[in-house]
């Protein structure tokens, strides 16, 4: 099977799956496999293939009732707390309420917005040992570990101190115009190696599809 045919097949499923845990959410009693098989459609093993999933997952409890007549008793399937908050997410529009409130605010604020970031990027660097990103290589080992562990994608060059990020996680809340995601990012890195023999700078966009850090000796 080619890589595309599995990589389709492996969303039918995960789709698949996810219209079965909302048939057990939505669900007045816990459902059994024969009445989640009758409202998807589905056939019951496939029902069971994805409720052992979920359960294995954390997200449904499964228990039993007495069947009709002299059945045997019959599997039911219920949302346990962490399946039943499964819906939609929307982190952006927080966060974009939260920076806009920060646009509001009169001041000093990205100062501020880098003290925020700095101490971020402590908190990151804090289970390192002692001498771990204290000189300039290993600093530039750090960073580049937690900006690719963070989604940035970087890549380094071996002959120079830049390392160039093809990604920003955050890219939909960036506002060039005041640079408030950018200064948080750049406390991070502030914080990364705070206390070592490198400096960090970040250069946001310095090429129309990437941003660059510098990493330097103090």
């Amino acid at each position: 099977m080619s890589s595309d045919a599995e990589s389709t097949n492996a969303r039918e499923s995960a789709d698949t799956r996810d219209k079965v845990l909302a048939a057990i959410r939505r669900a007045a009693t816990p459902p059994t496999v024969d009445e989640i098989a009758r409202q998807l459609d589905l056939h019951h093993n496939s029902v069971r293939l994805h409720a052992a999933v979920l359960r294995d997952a954390g997200l449904i409890t499964q228990a039993s009732r007495p069947g009709t007549g002299r059945g045997r008793p019959q599997t039911t399937y219920s949302t346990s707390p962490r399946g039943a908050w499964t819906g939609r997410r929307d982190y952006r529009l927080l966060a974009s309420l939260l920076l806009s409130e920060l646009h509001a605010t009169e001041g000093g604020l990205t100062t501020e917005v880098r003290r925020v970031g700095h101490a971020w990027g402590r908190r990151l660097a804090a289970g390192a040992s002692d001498d771990a990103g204290r000189s300039v290589p290993k600093a530039r080992e750090r960073v580049v570990t937690v900006l690719d562990e963070l989604g940035f994608e970087p890549t380094t060059d071996p002959r120079g101190d830049d390392v160039e990020l093809r990604n920003c996680p955050f890219l939909e809340l960036v506002d060039p115009d005041d640079g408030l995601v950018c200064a948080i990012h750049g406390g991070m890195l502030d914080g990364l190696v705070d206390g070592g023999e490198a400096t960090v700078d970040l250069h946001p966009f310095t090429s129309p599809h990437a941003c660059t850090v510098r990493i330097r000796a103090r």
